[in-house]
């Protein structure tokens, strides 16, 4: 990976990293439900519950976004950046440059997706 390469993947990674962060605010990341609503009403209740419930996860969702981003960005700082977490096989420039916070290459990813939970 050339200077200007490796330049335009931490500015891609750094700019995700904002928009994530902003995102996970705006889902509740940074703290409790915000809502003011009357408690008092059963169909209101089960509205708001069900709400923060997805906001939850949302939020929980970015913050693994955001976790992703930051080991691409350790990576980049140790140099491991273009090597498979799982086979340690260089992960090719194109797929970097698709996705910059992948961290296996695409054989590893789909033997990933592949696996059952």
């Amino acid at each position: 990976m050339n200077a200007t390469q490796l330049a335009e993947i931490r500015g891609r990674l750094l700019e995700e990293r904002e928009r994530i962060i902003t995102e996970w605010k705006n889902h509740g990341g940074d703290g409790g439900p915000t809502g003011d609503w009357d408690l008092r009403d059963p169909e209101e209740r089960a509205v708001q519950i069900t709400s923060d419930t997805v906001e939850r996860q949302i939020a929980e969702d970015d913050l693994n976004l955001l976790r992703k981003v930051d080991l691409a960005l350790r990576r980049l700082a140790e140099n491991t950046y273009e090597s498979c977490e799982r086979c340690g096989a260089t992960i090719p420039m194109e797929r970097l440059m698709a996705k910059p916070s992948a961290s296996l290459c695409l054989a590893c990813q789909e033997a990933k997706d592949a696996a059952p939970d």
